[in-house]
């Protein structure tokens, strides 16, 4: 009797992405085209996704910006962290949206893009 027997050589790894912002919830986040959870993310809370090369389609290391609305009460903004975030496979990033966390909004003009959060009390 042969017994064929496949094994899988899928790589997973696990992203985190925490909210820090006060008085401010994000959403639609998203890595690459990766999205992060399905709902916003109240201040202190934290969404979780595990990417997987066979199933998403991506290849390990993988680079991305993080994209994500802010939103305060019924107006929201469509940012993207200035900074690029690598993603190895077996690895566990995590992601602190707080004050500090420069962002640019392409909507904006070259000249206006540059952000970071703040808040009102500064």
């Amino acid at each position: 009797m042969f017994i064929l027997l496949f094994v899988s050589c899928y790589k997973d790894a696990t992203i985190s992405v925490t909210n820090n912002i006060g008085n401010v919830s994000i959403g639609s986040i998203s890595y690459g085209n990766i999205y992060i959870g399905y709902k916003s993310l109240l201040p202190g809370e934290t969404a979780s996704e595990i990417i997987s090369d066979g199933r998403d389609g991506v290849k390990f290391p993988m680079s991305a910006q993080l994209q994500f609305y802010m939103i305060s009460g019924k107006n929201k903004v469509f940012l993207k962290s200035k900074e690029i975030y690598t993603l190895n496979a077996d690895q566990h990033l995590k992601i602190v949206i707080d004050n500090n966390t420069e962002v640019v909004n392409p909507m904006k003009t070259t000249t206006e893009m540059d952000l970071k959060i703040m808040d009102d009390d500064k």
